[in-house]
């Protein structure tokens, strides 16, 4: 079932300060892809930049450690696991030999509070996610993440850690049979009205737990209003009111980076960030899931920028403010209205350009060398890409001045795309391609005078350069 709809007058919110907000992000160029408010329970605002859309699922990135921590809430409640389990515990066929010293005291409430006792994201010992690697190569992550040594006690230091969340989701498959995934879907998805929520997973198929996890903004916005109503949802206690309490308040070390801004610095929970107001979970370049409870707020964002902090300050700027406010119904629909028109520009080019051209791939380009040539077929008023990967061609329709959807498939991936552009003169060609599940995009410019082409990711994933690796689809013969 989804959340109810109202204005924002009807709950109390001046609409106007939503309004300030989304021209703000636009000002500052935030990269916003969606955004819903929701107040008393009811959404008041929801908007997404086209062509991100209510039903595409997007990558959460680290806001996947919300979800996997509130599937541990779960099995805690239903006396699976323990706070106190130490964690090494749920792995005895390991050869203690190869486990490095520091992990004998772990515990379960270590992995979510980022305090295992290492000092730093032990996740680059494990694998380089700026590398990519075939997936299904059977490598178990598991022995070289037990092969970090935490050089503090744990409890004593928080380090911002992927290997801690890792663990945790390995450790629900182990406890439950299944995944987070599949062991959310009656507990969590199902009760709220949820579709299914595809992941990014480890070579043995485990979901990574602390990244991949990819939502609807409706989704981020459900889990959020979970938490605000203290785990329950439509009269019946879901989750714990334990649980969340603990959850999402701030104990323990907190974070000694001196280069962290102001709303990463004010403790962290069980994969809750404390914030000026209320507190939050988050995902790389700007995805949020933000709980304002003494408004009885929830914010959902999906977004690809740099400066997360910015967009914490434009909520606290613009939106908590307009709660409580007094608003209008010429607000409200001035709000509609603006909300309705979001959109990313679709490229376009009024040139013809040959019937075909094919380019070399430039020395400056970022995405990854894999990608060796373009090529360029025109089709209709509109032209097919071409991308040459590992000697194999992926092609994916482009719309003149409009988004056309595609896939990207090749090594058993398959990656949806929506992407624009045109000939824009007589010797140049641009296209922009949007992995339109996740935050990212890359743009082709070709050139017929060089005949070579760059191709440059706007923001290069986590995932690495290459946009397979982005993927959640997957197949092997």
């Amino acid at each position: 079932m989804s959340l109810p709809r109202s204005t924002p007058s009807a709950q109390g919110v001046d609409a106007a300060g939503i309004h300030a907000f989304v021209d703000a992000a636009e000002r500052d160029n935030l990269g916003l892809h969606s955004l819903m408010v929701v107040r008393h329970g009811h959404v008041v605002a929801e908007g997404w930049w086209r062509p991100y859309a209510a039903n595409r699922v997007h990558l959460a990135y680290s806001l996947s450690k919300t979800v996997t921590a509130t599937a541990v809430g779960f099995l805690l409640q239903e006396g699976r696991l323990s706070l106190d389990d130490r964690v090494l515990d749920h792995f005895p066929e390991l050869d203690r030999a190869l486990v490095a010293d520091g992990w004998e005291d772990v515990r379960i409430t270590h992995c979510l509070s980022m305090t295992v006792g290492h000092e730093e994201d032990a996740w680059a010992h494990v694998f380089d996610r700026l590398s990519g690697s075939e997936g299904g190569d059977g490598d178990d992550w598991v022995p070289r993440v037990f092969a970090t040594r935490p050089t503090r006690q744990p409890g004593t230091v928080f380090a911002y850690n992927q290997v801690a969340t890792y663990l945790l989701a390995v450790i629900v498959r182990r406890v439950v049979g299944v995944g987070v995934a599949e062991m959310l879907r009656p507990r969590l998805l199902a009760p709220l009205g949820l579709p299914d929520v595809p992941w990014h997973r480890d070579p043995l198929g485990r979901e990574l737990g602390f990244t991949g996890s990819h939502l609807t903004t409706e989704a981020i916005a459900s889990i959020a209003q979970l938490y605000l109503d203290r785990g329950r949802w439509e009269g019946r206690q879901l989750l714990a009111e334990a649980w969340v309490a603990e959850a999402t308040r701030g104990f323990g070390p907190v974070s000694e980076d001196p280069d962290a801004d102001d709303d990463w610095r004010r403790g962290y929970g069980y994969s809750f960030w404390m914030q000026r107001h209320g507190y939050r979970g988050d995902g790389a370049y700007g995805q949020f899931l933000v709980v304002l409870p003494e408004h009885d707020t929830v914010v959902a964002i999906t977004a690809e920028q740099s400066r997360m902090q910015s967009t914490l300050d434009g909520l606290w700027a613009h939106v908590v403010p307009a709660i409580s406010g007094s608003g209008s119904a010429d607000s409200d629909r001035a709000l509609t209205e603006r909300l309705a028109g979001l959109e990313i520009p679709a490229m376009s080019g009024d040139a013809l350009g040959p019937e075909y051209a094919e380019f070399t791939r430039s020395e400056g380009s970022d995405l990854s060398a894999d990608y060796t040539a373009v090529s360029v077929t025109r089709d209709g008023p509109d032209v097919v890409l071409g991308l040459s990967r590992r000697g194999e061609w992926l092609r994916v329709p482009v719309g003149r001045g409009l988004w056309r959807e595609g896939e990207l498939v090749a090594a058993g991936a398959s990656l949806p795309v929506v992407s624009s552009g045109g000939w824009v003169d007589e010797d140049t060609f641009r296209a922009e391609v949007i992995a339109v599940e996740t935050p990212h995009r890359f743009r082709i410019e070709a050139r017929l005078r060089g005949a070579d082409a760059d191709l440059t990711w706007r923001m290069v994933p986590l995932t690495g350069h290459d946009p397979l690796w982005l993927a959640t689809r997957w197949s092997y013969a």
